[in-house]
C-alpha cells in the first residue's frame, strides 16, 4: 500500500523512501558532463515531483513506459529550492500492490449537491430553446455520468475528478448575479451559456490514471468539440433559431477571451464579455488557491514559480 505521498515528501527530505506513483512523462537526457539520466514525472493524487535515474540507466529505462504506475526506492533531495526524487530503483508496479484512488485526485466538494444545483439553474431558465438544449444534454445519464466525473483541466485548475462540474457551478453562479448588474444581458443565454462552456472536457481529457489529454483533445480541443457537441443538439429541436443558435456558438468560442489563449473569436458581445471573465476569474483563483495549499504544507511563505503566470504568490 502507498505510504508516502507527494505532498508530504519534504517530511523525508534527506532519507530514502519506497511507494508508489503513476508516471506522466519520461525522457532520456544527457547532463552538463555528457552522462545519460532518465527524467521522469511522478504523480498522485497529491501532486507531482521530478525524478532522476542516474545510475543502470539502460537497464532501468526499459522497466516502464509512460502512464504505468511504478514502485520507487529513492532519496528526497531539493534542487533550485524544488523538490526532487532521485531514483535508484524503478519498477511497474502489479495490481494487487497498489490502489488506484492514490493516483485520481477527486474533488472535495459534494458531487450530488452540485449536480442537484446543476439542475435548479436548468429549470430556473425560461428560454423555451434553451431549456430544452440543456435537458437533451444533462437527462442522458450517460453523458451525466461523464461530466460529473470529468476534470476541468490536466493542471493549473480544478485538475481532479469532478473538477468540471466544480468549475461549471462556480462559474454559473457568477455568471447569475453579474446578470443583474448591468442593463440589457440575456440572463437565460449567459446562464445556458456557462453551463455548456466547457461541455467538450468530456471528451478533451482522460484518467490513465493520471489525468491526461486524449488524442481528440491533443488534436481538436475543448472549445471546438464542444461547439461541434451543441450544433449537434440543436439540431434535434424544431424550429430553433437561427439567431440564438450564433450566439451560443459564439459564447462558446469566444470564452477564453484572446486568440493567444485558444479563443476561435474575441468576444464581441456583453453576455460573451461576462462568460469569459467569469471564466478566467475561477479558474485563476484555483490554480492559485492550490498553489498557496502547497507551499503552506511546506511552511514557505511564496509559492513555487508559476511558469503560466509568470510570478510567485504570497501565501500569508
Amino acid at each position: 500500500m502507498k505510504k508516502h505521498y507527494i505532498e508530504n515528501l519534504s517530511d523525508y527530505l534527506g532519507t530514502e523512501i519506497v511507494s508508489f506513483f503513476a508516471i506522466s512523462e519520461k525522457s532520456l537526457r544527457k547532463s552538463r558532463a555528457g552522462k545519460s539520466y532518465i527524467r521522469v514525472t511522478c504523480i498522485d493524487k497529491t501532486g507531482q515531483i521530478i525524478g532522476n535515474i542516474w545510475d543502470n540507466v539502460k537497464q532501468l529505462e526499459s522497466q516502464f513506459t509512460v502512464g504505468d504506475i511504478v514502485k520507487v526506492k529513492a532519496s528526497v533531495d531539493i534542487y533550485e529550492g524544488n523538490l526532487q526524487l532521485n531514483i535508484s530503483n524503478i519498477r511497474k508496479a502489479e495490481e494487487s500492490e497498489y490502489e488506484i484512488s492514490d493516483f485520481s485526485p477527486t474533488t472535495t466538494k459534494n458531487i450530488n449537491k452540485l449536480t442537484e444545483q446543476l439542475f435548479r439553474f436548468i429549470d430556473s431558465i425560461q428560454n423555451q430553446y434553451l431549456n430544452k438544449l440543456l435537458h437533451l444534454f444533462f437527462e442522458d445519464k450517460e453523458f451525466l455520468k461523464k461530466f460529473v466525473s470529468a476534470p476541468a483541466a490536466k493542471s493549473w485548475h480544478h485538475n481532479k475528478i469532478g473538477g468540471l462540474i466544480h468549475h461549471t457551478i462556480t462559474v454559473t453562479n457568477i455568471c447569475n448575479s453579474v446578470a443583474n448588474f448591468y442593463d440589457d444581458i440575456d440572463r437565460d443565454l449567459l446562464v445556458c451559456c456557462a453551463i455548456l462552456h466547457d461541455i467538450g472536457k468530456v471528451d478533451e481529457y482522460c484518467l490513465r490514471p493520471f489525468i491526461d489529454f486524449t488524442d481528440e483533445g491533443k488534436l481538436v480541443g475543448h472549445i471546438v468539440i464542444g461547439d461541434k457537441m451543441v450544433v449537434d443538439k440543436i439540431q434535434q429541436i424544431n424550429n430553433f433559431p437561427p439567431m440564438l443558435k450564433n450566439k451560443i456558438r459564439h459564447l462558446l468560442l469566444s470564452h477564453h477571451g484572446e486568440r493567444e489563449k485558444g479563443a476561435v473569436v474575441l468576444p464581441k458581445t456583453k453576455e460573451a464579455i461576462l462568460l469569459h471573465y467569469a471564466d478566467n476569474m475561477d479558474a485563476h483563483i484555483m490554480g492559485v488557491q492550490d498553489l498557496i495549499e502547497k507551499a503552506k504544507k511546506q511552511n514557505r511563505d511564496w509559492t513555487e514559480y508559476n511558469n503560466l503566470t509568470k510570478r510567485e504568490y504570497y501565501t500569508k
